[in-house]
């Protein structure tokens, strides 16, 4: 082998070396960015699961579901019932989504000569359609535990467990373990056009924020903007698709027919019960996300 084969080796060699290290920080810090979000958010996420799966009956308002939880079942019991579940699938949802949409758009940038905006596009579709698999068992869990309460309430009814190890058991008994991917479907198509909105609204706005100061880095507002931003885009442009999904696992009914009852109950204006405290929640949680994976990437 001589001199210029060596340095080709070498040089391949350090190339998958630097696309190993990269990943690994893309898991480790989009676990952290993505456990520290889902804290922010759960609360609303919890209001946002029960105006979406129970009657307007029960809770006309947004207001009057907070109200009914925080008098019934307080703080923890209530607002963060359940947590345990989505903080660890959390972790590993940004986790996928940020390796996979780096991995994605290197391998672009490599083998093909897309614009941006196509990149942008396709590594954020891939990255969510990779995310839904890591989700859907983790958000099934999530829902039960986040109604469980409200069904246990219920005179006469029968008792649900509100922990999680045996939530998950009992599960597995009813269905067998394919039962924790009960709505994929729903959390696929969520997804995948969620992390085009999601990483589309972020990179370009950081990139339009950055205009004014082309020679330097983005400032942390910028940072924080481009991230609530993304949030928002990202759970106003699905959120149906997010709503017939947290049918789908509550009820265990196809999409089909998640969709006929949101209608038959609701109306269209049923596919939005709970928008508006999403898009609350959306603005802290997702500017915490990417500021703290941008701020942990340059460490």
């Amino acid at each position: 082998m001589d001199s210029k084969d060596l340095v080709t080796t070498a040089s391949t060699e350090q190339t998958v070396i630097n696309n190993k290290n990269s990943a690994f920080k893309d898991i480790l810090n989009g676990s952290i960015a993505g456990a520290f979000g889902k804290f922010i958010e759960y609360p609303f996420d919890t209001v946002k699961v029960r105006l979406q799966t129970q009657g307007a009956k029960m809770f006309p308002t947004t207001w009057s579901c907070i109200k009914y939880t925080y008098q019934h079942e307080g703080i923890t019991k209530g607002f963060f019932q359940g947590i345990g579940s989505p903080l660890f699938g959390a972790s590993l949802e940004n986790a996928t989504l940020f390796v996979a949409y780096n991995q994605t758009s290197k391998f672009l940038n490599k083998h093909t000569s897309v614009n941006e905006l196509i990149n942008i596009i396709i590594s954020g579709a891939i990255s969510g359609s990779c995310a839904s698999f890591v989700l859907t068992p983790v958000e099934l869990i999530k829902c039960k535990l986040q109604v469980a309460n409200l069904a246990n309430s219920v005179p006469g009814a029968e008792q649900r467990t509100t922990k999680i190890f045996p939530t998950i058991s009992n599960v597995i008994k009813e269905r067998s373990l394919l039962g924790l991917w009960q709505g994929q479907s729903g959390t696929f198509i969520r997804e995948s056009f969620g992390g085009v909105a999601w990483f589309a609204t972020y990179e370009l706005m950081k990139s339009k924020l950055k205009e004014r100061h082309p020679d330097k880095e983005n400032k942390t507002w910028e940072l924080l903007v481009s991230g609530a931003s993304a949030g928002v885009a990202f759970n106003a442009s699905i959120f149906p698709a997010d709503t017939v999904k947290s049918i789908m696992q509550i009820d265990h009914i196809s999409m089909k027919n998640a969709i006929r009852k949101v209608i038959t109950k609701y109306g269209v204006t049923g596919f939005y019960r709970g928008l508006g405290i999403t898009l609350i929640r959306a603005v802290p949680a997702n500017a915490t996300v990417f500021y703290t994976y941008e701020t942990l990437s340059k460490l």
